[in-house]
Formats: structure tokens, C-alpha cells, sequence
């Protein structure tokens, strides 16, 4: 209606009318107009939040030295209750947890297949001694399960 010559045109009472009728019909939906603040808040919103995730600081790596830790389970492993395994997982993912917030984690896992070795962990520590004081905590030490560590070199 805009584009026609201004004779042509209906009077603003009228297009007034005609819209708060077809409102009230419930056949148009009046559009809202926002405020430019709000939309410049929520532009702001939006800019701060890309930022935020494009522009976070990642996590240095770990430094020193990498060990791997092997889980063996040799004659002297007790294994959990039946129904119970979970709790050792959940125990050795905590464990795992507090040496990743330490920032000595690398990596953990799983090993498939037959054969002794169950898991693993490589960590980071400066050097053999501070490696094996973290062996140490391990709590698959307390099932009776033997922990490995060796250096790791890449």
C-alpha cells in the first residue's frame, strides 16, 4: 500500500480499522515493535557470549615429564562384589578427576582385549619420584591390583 500514488492510498483511520478488526477476528497478530535498546542489549548478549567461547583460555598443558600408569590385575586382585564394579569406576574416575584438576592428567582409559592389563592413565609429572608418589594414591592399589609406571618418550 505503500508504493501507490498518494490519491490512491486509504486514509490512516481507515487502514486503523480495518487492522483492529481483523485483530480483533483474531486472523492478523498486531507486530511488535521493540524498544532499540532491547535489541541492542540482546545484540550485546549475544556478541558476549561468541566471545566468551571463541576467545576462552584453554587449559595449558600439563608440564614435565609423561608416565603411563598400567592397571594389572595379577593373582593378588580381589574384584568387586557382584553388582559393585561401578563404585571402583566411580572411585578411579574421581581419582582421575582431582589429578586432572591438578593438571597432571593426560589421558585414561580402557583396555579391550584378554591379558592382565585393564586400564590406564598417562599423567604428567616433573620426574620419577613425583610420578610414583601419584602412582601411589591410585586406588586400584587397595583391590590388590599392581600399578605400572613407566616413562613415557614420544
Amino acid at each position: 500500500m505503500r508504493d501507490l500514488p498518494r490519491e490512491m492510498q486509504p486514509a490512516p483511520a481507515l487502514e486503523e480499522r480495518v487492522v483492529s478488526k481483523l485483530v480483533a477476528a483474531g486472523l492478523v497478530r498486531r507486530r511488535r515493535v521493540w524498544p532499540v535498546w532491547v535489541a541492542a542489549a540482546a545484540a550485546a548478549l549475544i556478541v558476549s557470549a561468541i566471545g566468551v567461547s571463541v576467545l576462552r583460555p584453554t587449559r595449558a598443558p600439563p608440564q614435565g615429564n609423561t608416565y603411563v600408569l598400567l592397571l594389572a590385575e595379577d593373582s593378588a586382585y580381589s574384584p568387586a562384589p557382584k553388582g559393585h564394579g561401578g563404585e571402583r569406576v566411580a572411585e578411579l574416575a574421581r581419582w582421575a578427576d582431582s589429578l586432572n584438576a591438578l593438571g597432571k592428567l593426560d589421558r585414561a582409559g580402557r583396555l579391550v582385549g584378554p591379558g592382565p592389563i585393564g586400564g590406564m592413565f598417562m599423567i604428567r609429572a616433573a620426574n620419577d619420584s613425583a610420578a610414583a608418589r601419584i602412582a601411589a594414591t591410585c586406588p586400584f592399589r587397595k583391590w590388590g591390583g599392581r600399578v605400572v609406571l613407566k616413562r613415557f618418550d614420544e
